[in-house]
């Protein structure tokens, strides 16, 4: 395996192993893993200093009959991870550079290393017998149940590798009338937060988020309209707590947490920050006494944060939401252009839907561009199809996306197909040292 270091040339970065040979990092995350299981207070997720509990149920994903989503996204990981692996050595890149060409017309491609991991390798069901079937899968830090000691979840492990891209795969289940497909799935940065907080403040106009791109808001309590649930989970995102449906309201039966603190990172606050909640500041419990201050918060502010999440080359969404839109356009253009070569017609996939838009764990609390994709639709017999009986066709899409993402790919323009992939890669140097950063 090659080594790496990194240099820094001007205001950019470049990634060399020492054979010079530019390596990238990339995490495989198939999402979930673990079980929905009773006590919540044994079994769940996002554990709280505070109160010293789980403030969530596992969210262990959907299923259908049997599929589970736990299953199919493991099995599309563990190929996209391998189809990576085959950048290590002289003699995979010859069978990755084989994948490149059914994208491309190039002679030639710039010679990478795509040093990939993975989240996980199993499931809860290959461990269901032990007494913490979680303990591999929660995304948040939690104290061992025999020792106490801190352990760490998903989110810290990925900062750990200091990923340049996440790419975090999941299913969706499908309402009556729901086509199928795949989406983005996407949180917006501090300037987006901040304005819906002025919007619950009455200080700003409510035109100023329903105009604007991000306003197709999930809705997650029913019967509130997209804003309240905007309004909602911003309030979520600054002090931990829901707001009532007005927005200007701290409801304090509702407590999220400080997700800031549940990573293992050099984000979260100093020890004993717990002795500052219900005191003006980040931890006031009330929206007239709450200030963004500390060290999440000027990362939040910054550039790089704004990069990520908001503007960008698809309007809105950053970077972030560049690298998911750009993947699932590969997979739509190389699943057809694959099969056909294997002289099968193409496959009636479904569209790129609208993105999913909520205070999502992945793309806030990790220093990486997150491509956190819904890929398809557990009850939906085409989506399913492409994702297990065309499992490899659809890895290799994805593959051969991550590497245009890092170096450019000049794709075949096929008019034949909805989408076609732009090609273009990132401005990684502008980051920086943001991706090391992170510890």
């Amino acid at each position: 395996m090659f080594r790496s270091f990194l240099l820094i040339l001007g205001f950019g970065f470049v990634s060399f192993s020492l054979g010079a040979v530019p390596v990238f990092r990339i995490v495989v995350d198939p999402g979930h893993g673990g079980i929905a299981k009773d006590p919540k207070a044994q079994h769940g997720d996002k554990y709280d200093s505070v109160t010293q509990t789980y403030l969530e149920t596992y969210k262990q994903g959907t299923e259908h009959g049997n599929l589970t989503e736990r299953k199919v996204v493991l099995d599309l990981a563990k190929e996209v991870h391998r189809i990576l692996k085959l950048t290590e050595t002289e003699a995979g890149w010859k069978e990755f550079e084989g994948y490149l060409k059914l994208f491309s017309k190039q002679s030639e491609f710039t010679r990478v290393t795509l040093d990939s991991k993975l989240t996980r390798e199993t499931s809860f069901d290959e461990d269901s017998a032990s007494d913490d079937p979680n303990a591999n899968y929660r995304l948040y830090d939690f104290p061992d149940p025999k020792t106490g000691v801190r352990r760490k979840g998903r989110l810290s492990k990925i900062n750990e590798s200091k990923p340049h891209l996440v790419l975090s795969l999941h299913l969706n289940p499908a309402s009556k009338g729901q086509t199928g497909g795949m989406g983005a799935v996407l949180t917006p940065g501090f300037k987006t937060f901040s304005q819906i907080k002025k919007i619950s403040e009455k200080k700003k106009s409510q035109n100023t988020f329903l105009n604007g791109p991000w306003s197709d808001w999930l809705i997650f309590q029913s019967g509130w309209s997209k804003l309240e649930n905007a309004m909602a989970d911003t309030w979520i995102y600054l002090n931990g707590y829901w707001s009532k449906k007005n927005g200007k309201e701290t409801d304090i039966s509702k407590f999220e947490g400080y997700r800031q603190n549940m990573v293992s990172w050099r984000y979260a606050d100093d020890p004993n920050w717990e002795k500052q909640i219900g005191k003006p500041g980040p931890y006031a419990t009330n929206h007239e006494d709450f200030l963004e201050t500390g060290k999440f918060w000027e990362r939040e502010k910054g550039k790089k944060e704004e990069w990520r999440r908001e503007g960008g080359k698809e309007g809105f969404g950053g970077d972030n939401h560049y690298v998911t839109k750009e993947l699932m356009r590969f997979v739509q253009y190389g699943l057809p252009v694959q099969l056909k070569e294997k002289d099968s017609p193409y496959p009636e996939l479904g569209p790129i839907q609208k993105p999913y838009i909520s205070t999502y764990s992945l793309p806030t609390y990790t220093n990486a561009l997150c491509a956190f994709i819904e890929i398809g639709y557990v009850n939906r017999s085409r989506d399913m199809k492409y994702l297990t009986q065309n499992k490899k066709e659809t890895a290799i899409s994805l593959a051969v996306g991550i590497y245009s993402l890092f170096v450019g790919l000049d794709v075949k323009k096929n008019s034949n197909l909805p989408y076609n992939p732009k090609g273009k890669k990132v401005n990684w140097e502008r980051y920086e040292t943001y991706f090391d950063d992170v510890l």
